[in-house]
C-alpha cells in the first residue's frame, strides 16, 4: 500500500519522536525520512508541535476507543479487566513506536514537550479500571477497594510494557494480560497459583 504525504509525514514522526524525544527532533530529519519537503509537513500540520499533538491525540483516541469495546467483553469482571489489558497490549505490541512516544513524553521535562494532558489520560484509564473492579465487588467476585485494585493493575500493566519496549520481553499479548489481572486480584497467597 502506497502512503501518501500526510501517512509519510506521521511515520517518519512516530519513528523519530520514539527514538530522540520531542526536543531532539528536527522538523527537517522529520522531512528528509518522510521524504517530503517543509512547505509539505506544515501544510498537513502547521508545526512540528502540532504534528506531535495530532500523533498523541491520535493515538489516545484509538486507544480509548479500544480499551472501551474491550471492557464490554467478558462475563465477570475479571474477564473483561484481561480484556482490556489485552486490548492495550495488542496496540502496543502492532505499534511499538507510539508506546514509546508516550512514555518518552511523560519522563521528559515538561520545557521540552508541548502541552498534553497526561493526567487526565490516566485518570480515565484509572476511572475505567476502577469502574470494572466495582461491578465485581458488587457482584461478588472480587474484593478490595475499587481505585487502588484498579491502580494496583495499572502499576503492573506499565512494568510489563516497559519492559516490553526496553527489552522485547515479556510478549504482549493475552496471556501476560491474564496474569497481570490474576497477580494483582488474587495476590501472593498459597491460593493465587490454582487459577
Amino acid at each position: 500500500m502506497k502512503l501518501n504525504a500526510r501517512e509519510k509525514i506521521r511515520n517518519a514522526a512516530v519513528d523519530l519522536f520514539a527514538e530522540k524525544g520531542y526536543a531532539a527532533t528536527v522538523t527537517r530529519e522529520i522531512c528528509q525520512r518522510a521524504g517530503v519537503t517543509k512547505p509539505v509537513l506544515y501544510y498537513h500540520f502547521a508545526s512540528k508541535e502540532r504534528l506531535y499533538t495530532d500523533l498523541l491525540r491520535g493515538g489516545w483516541t484509538e486507544c480509548q476507543e479500544q480499551l472501551q469495546l474491550a471492557a464490554r467483553n467478558g462475563k465477570t469482571a475479571r474477564e473483561k479487566l484481561i480484556e482490556v489489558l489485552a486490548a492495550d497490549l495488542a496496540l502496543t505490541k502492532r505499534d511499538p513506536r507510539m508506546a514509546t512516544m508516550m512514555f518518552r513524553m511523560i519522563f521528559a521535562p515538561s520545557n521540552e514537550t508541548p502541552n498534553f494532558d497526561f493526567v487526565r489520560v490516566g485518570l480515565e484509564w484509572s476511572r475505567l479500571m476502577a469502574a470494572i473492579v466495582k461491578e465485581g465487588v458488587r457482584r461478588g467476585e472480587m474484593t478490595g477497594n475499587a481505585r487502588q485494585v484498579g491502580e494496583a493493575i495499572l502499576g503492573v500493566h506499565i512494568l510489563y510494557t516497559l519492559s516490553f519496549l526496553l527489552t522485547g520481553r515479556p510478549k504482549p499479548d493475552r496471556r501476560l494480560a491474564r496474569r497481570i489481572v490474576h497477580l494483582v486480584v488474587d495476590g501472593c497467597g498459597p491460593e493465587s497459583g490454582k487459577r
